[in-house]
């Protein structure tokens, strides 16, 4: 050591006697705080399904349309041919009650009944067959003769009206032809037209006369009472 220079120590370490036993100079570190874990989202609760929703379900996972027979006669997708500019709709076979309709639409709407001369007479009025027998006879008549249409229905309405009110029950009228009529029983289809038609107020039935009281030309009719 060169003279006149003092040497310099380095202070003593306190802790340098005691062995095993190690200070650091660092200065301490500052804590970490410990990582939150993310705690898991509660499960959501399952809505309960009605039976509509569970039905539909099991229909589709046993591949059957939950629209039940009826779904059947809806029309079925339009298909596209391989070129791609027509299409061809399918439609489902008619049923047995369509094909019924569609029958009755090409019926004629027109029925008559056919009967024998034998099946007429069997099913005259009692009352009328009195009256060919003779048993009742007409409480009053009418005649039209020479009169016309207009004139005739007024005379008719007319005679009805006052028949019932004296309270008779059976009368005859007589239509011959009429006038103008020609060879044509005009007059008489006219009146049988307004007793069949406009003359129910006062008759319940009529029908063409016997020959004893005047046959073809005249009309047996019986009143209400």
């Amino acid at each position: 050591m060169a003279p006149g220079k003092k040497s310099r120590k380095s202070p003593q370490n306190p802790f340098a006697s005691l062995k095993g036993f190690c200070v650091s100079n660092d200065k301490p570190k500052k804590p970490v705080p410990p990582v939150s874990k993310a705690l898991p989202e509660p499960a959501l609760e399952e809505e309960p399904r009605d039976d509509g929703t569970l039905f539909a379900e099991e229909m589709e996972r046993l591949g059957l349309s939950p629209g039940g027979p009826e779904a059947s006669h809806e029309e079925a997708p339009e298909e596209e041919t391989g070129e791609g500019t027509e299409k061809i709709r399918t439609l489902a076979p008619p049923t047995d009650q369509e094909l019924f309709c569609a029958a009755l639409g090409t019926m004629d709407a027109v029925f008559e009944d056919e009967f024998s001369p034998e099946e007429e007479v069997r099913a005259e009025p009692r009352r009328m067959r009195l009256v060919r027998r003779g048993q009742l006879l007409p409480e009053a008549r009418l005649d039209l003769h020479g009169l016309h249409r207009d004139q005739a229905r007024e005379k008719v309405r007319f005679f009805l009206e006052n028949s019932v009110y004296q309270g008779f029950r059976t009368v005859l009228i007589i239509t011959g032809r009429g006038l103008g009529s020609g060879s044509e029983p005009v007059l008489r289809t006219e009146i049988e037209r307004y007793l069949t038609h406009q003359a129910g107020a006062w008759v319940v039935e009529w029908g063409r006369a016997p020959r004893q009281h005047g046959g073809e030309g005249a009309l047996v009719v019986f009143l209400k009472g």
